[in-house]
């Protein structure tokens, strides 16, 4: 393939090749904890200190500081050049870089999709002004009956759709964009003689995004009483429900803070909690589970718990989900919330502390399974009574362990008043008729070992600073600074702080000439679009000593400070180099002053006595946000 290759097709490359599995065929890898362990391909050692990271997908060596993406792996491990190891790995998942590869179908496909895009960006736009100007009083008043502030509605994106027939549609085509794009968007609909008009009117608008935080579809809800109370875009090129999470990119670093996933139903179920404090939450934009999603949550966390609503239809939906997510290897708790409620009416009547409880409370897989069981069955009759038995065997039968599948089979012969031997005698009779030994119930399964009967932890990691214990790659870096380090770190981790920062924060302002490398790498990411992920950054930097940076901090075992504190740490490092412009004008001056004066020394002297003045002036009064 000739010419410059698309970023995006780069990013298709890298995710398809999960670093991983490419690591594992040069490199025996062993699971431990979040990351896979391994002897370092690029030095020698008997100790493993080699390191792959799947959920950011990049790797780091504690040992030498060897770091990247699979596609710098790829380049190092076969000495190969950006393009060939990119060429490597495409056709490693069956992509083709030649040019004869993308049809006229695929281009046409891939402009469809741009356009798709900048389409939904426009109109989420469009909603934001109306729920914010005069049109949107009564939404804002909804919003603000439900709980949800107005910096809240923001960070959402939330919008509002006019009750008007046609004004989005009257506003993209101004943009440009025509009537066949906005039916092809889900924006519109046809009517009769080929009229088309605004598929939301009057309704509060949901912005639904990609990984990258790109809105690709809307749900809006309605202000009074009529149906359907939700109406959602309809599936199109760029959005597949089964294959989005609601607010993944909002809350994917809440999942790693506090070391797993909640999954709800709704949209205002994520932002309830959200209000409340609780941000490591997402919802289904379905009432199942699809393996597309549960394999997404794979990548950012190993435990899910399933918050959906308390009614009937809440309960078959999460059954339908547990033996999704559990055969993604993940670890699955189910938190049953009381009376119908749902999460976000929950934690608005019994507050944070409450929802917490019923968090550390929420009980595993098989628990919940078999307490679903029993509270369904009819156990006032002798026919249920059996049916019920049968179907509580079949969920004892799932169970590896012997110690936990008797447990389980202890516990519900006392629900059921039933005698233990003989809901023993029944399991036998199970096993037996479908061929099942239970001598060989000890084998241990990759899924199984996720044993799903404990309370995982609901407190967020402590948000301290203290220091960088990254391996020897990290601390080489001579001179890098403790505020350096934190603030790339803290910018990595949320995308969104870069452009919070960027207008006071430029690569300048780094004292390390690695770390000035490292921002500028972080703004071209930033505005290429493409920093859905740590991975990412890495196709942005050419340098070797920047990949180790980059890997070296994603690798660190420091805990982070939480993302408020991003400005605190800019301050910080305007500080130090603050002090280094004065401590240079006092040697500056001093220098003039050795000399004889005449009247051009005098006017250097000056100036350097009020620039002087300025910086000491900054220092004191807190060194402000300004270059």
């Amino acid at each position: 393939m000739s010419g410059p290759i698309p970023e995006q097709l780069i990013a298709e490359i890298r995710e398809r090749n999960d670093i991983v599995g490419v690591v594992s065929e040069y490199v025996q890898l062993r699971r431990t904890g979040k990351s896979w362990k391994g002897l370092c391909p690029f030095h020698s050692e008997k100790t493993p200190s080699f390191n792959v990271n799947q959920e950011e997908q990049f790797y780091y060596c504690f040992g030498c500081g060897a770091g990247g993406n699979v596609i710098n792996f790829v380049m190092a491990m076969e000495n190969l050049p950006f393009r060939d190891a990119l060429g490597r790995l495409a056709e490693r998942v069956g992509i083709d870089l030649t040019p004869k590869a993308v049809s006229p179908e695929e281009r046409r496909q891939r402009s469809e999709r741009e356009k798709l895009l900048e389409l939904h960006q426009a109109a989420q736009e469009f909603f934001v002004r109306n729920l914010f100007g005069d049109a949107g009083t009564l939404a804002r008043q909804y919003l603000a009956a439900r709980g949800v502030k107005a910096e809240t509605a923001r960070r959402f994106g939330l919008g509002f759709a006019l009750p008007e027939w046609r004004t989005l549609l009257t506003y993209l085509q101004k943009q440009g964009f025509g009537s066949a794009d906005c039916l092809a968007a889900g924006l519109a609909l046809e009517g009769r003689n080929a009229r088309y008009y605004d598929r939301f009117r009057g309704r509060l608008m949901f912005p639904v995004c990609n990984g990258r935080g790109q809105p690709i579809a809307f749900g809006g809800r309605v202000l009074d009483a009529s149906q359907p109370k939700y109406l959602n875009s309809p599936e199109t090129l760029i959005f597949s429900k089964g294959n989005n999470l609601y607010r993944l990119d909002l809350a994917r670093v809440a999942f790693r803070e506090r070391g797993f996933a909640i999954v709800v139903e709704g949209y205002m179920d994520v932002i309830g909690l959200y209000e409340a404090g609780v941000d490591n939450v997402v919802a289904s934009l379905g009432t199942a589970l699809t393996e597309t999603q549960a394999r997404v949550l794979q990548r950012f966390t190993d435990e899910v718990v399933i918050a959906f609503d308390g009614d009937a239809a809440g309960e078959a939906a999460t059954w339908r989900g547990l033996d999704v997510l559990r055969s993604q290897g993940l670890r699955v708790r189910v938190l049953e919330l009381p009376g119908g409620e749902d999460p976000d009416t929950f934690v608005r009547k019994y507050g944070r502390e409450s929802f917490e409880e019923l968090l550390s409370e929420a009980a595993g897989l098989t628990e919940f399974k078999l307490r679903t069981i029993i509270r369904r069955g009819e156990l006032s009759s002798v026919d249920g009574k059996v049916a019920t038995t049968g179907r509580i065997i079949e969920v004892l039968t799932e169970i590896d362990s012997p110690v936990e599948q008797n447990e389980y089979l202890r516990w519900a012969a006392a629900m059921l008043k039933i005698s233990e031997d003989v809901l023993a005698a029944e399991l036998a009779a199970h096993q037996a008729k479908a061929g099942i030994e239970s001598s060989s119930r000890h084998r241990i399964s990759t899924r199984s070992n996720n044993r799903e009967d404990g309370k995982g932890s609901s407190e967020a990691s402590t948000q301290r600073i203290g220091r960088w214990q990254g391996g020897p790659g990290l601390n080489s870096f001579a001179g890098l600074s403790v505020i350096e380090a934190t603030l790339l770190r803290l910018l990595l981790d949320d995308r969104h702080l870069i452009d919070q920062v960027r207008d006071v924060l430029s690569p300048s302002d780094f004292r390390h000439p690695v770390a000035q490398k490292a921002m500028e790498c972080l703004l071209d990411c930033q505005d290429a679009g493409e920093f859905e992920s740590g991975a990412a950054i890495f196709d942005y930097a050419q340098d070797a000593s920047v990949h180790q940076l980059f890997a070296g901090l994603l690798s660190s075992r420091t805990s982070l400070p939480p993302s408020q504190a991003c400005i605190h740490y800019v301050r910080r490092l305007q500080l130090m180099q603050l002090k280094d412009d004065l401590k240079r004008l006092e040697e500056q001056i001093s220098r003039v002053e050795s000399k004889p004066l005449d009247s051009n020394l005098m006017y250097q002297l000056d100036g350097l006595l009020v620039r002087y003045r300025r910086v000491r002036e900054e220092i004191s009064e807190g060194f402000p946000l300004e270059h």
